[in-house]
């Protein structure tokens, strides 16, 4: 009797812990004066993990800004990525993007690639936000920027799958064969697509 009476205390201080927090938790409150918002309702449809997407201009484009303090999802997302050997730069994705060779990407990318899938670090959904994005420097690449993917050619992204990014916490995904690591490329261009 007396472990469901300390219980039942402890759920009642909960409760009145949570209602005393609840406007701060489910409010919008605006961080500052360039078009960010802090989201706090996950009835919001651009709400994700306690982050809004807030689209604004800049430099003549539509940037799609993930704004958590440190812009991890940021578009267009500046870079000091190695660059790909020049043989490299201009080779195009071999593999044409049946559905076959998408859900095989698809695969790689969510469940298969080692040493870890992709989804950990760049995000379900290819934004750079997975569940470990907080504790990387620099930030996952996000690869549904248009504005930054459109530079990258096949050969770069193919180069750094296979061989990792010195500087970065992206490891080499060596083991993966020629025609898997194409078909992650194809995958991974699906997310920026207009």
């Amino acid at each position: 009797m007396l472990n469901i009476k300390s219980s039942l205390l402890v759920f009642l201080v909960i409760v009145l812990l949570f209602l005393v927090n609840a406007p701060q938790l489910f409010s919008h409150e605006s961080k500052n004066n360039n078009h960010h918002e802090i989201l706090s309702s996950p009835q919001d449809p651009d709400f994700r993990d306690g982050i809004r997407k807030v689209e604004h201009k800049a430099g003549g484009h539509d940037i799609l800004d993930l704004d958590n303090g440190e812009n991890p999802g940021i578009c267009p997302q500046q870079r000091n990525t190695p660059q790909a050997p020049e043989a490299f730069q201009g080779m195009t994705n071999p593999l044409d993007p049946t559905p076959e060779n998408l859900r095989a990407g698809e695969t790689l990318f969510k469940i298969d690639a080692r040493p870890t899938a992709c989804k950990v670090c760049h995000g379900f959904d290819g934004d750079g936000l997975g569940i470990i994005f907080e504790r990387l420097q620099p930030k996952p690449r996000n690869f549904t920027c248009y504005y930054t993917m459109e530079d990258i050619s096949d050969g770069q992204i193919y180069w750094i799958v296979k061989n990792g990014s010195p500087g970065t916490p992206m490891p080499s995904f060596g083991a993966l064969s020629d025609k898997q690591v194409w078909q992650l490329v194809l995958y991974i261009r699906q997310f920026a697509k207009k």
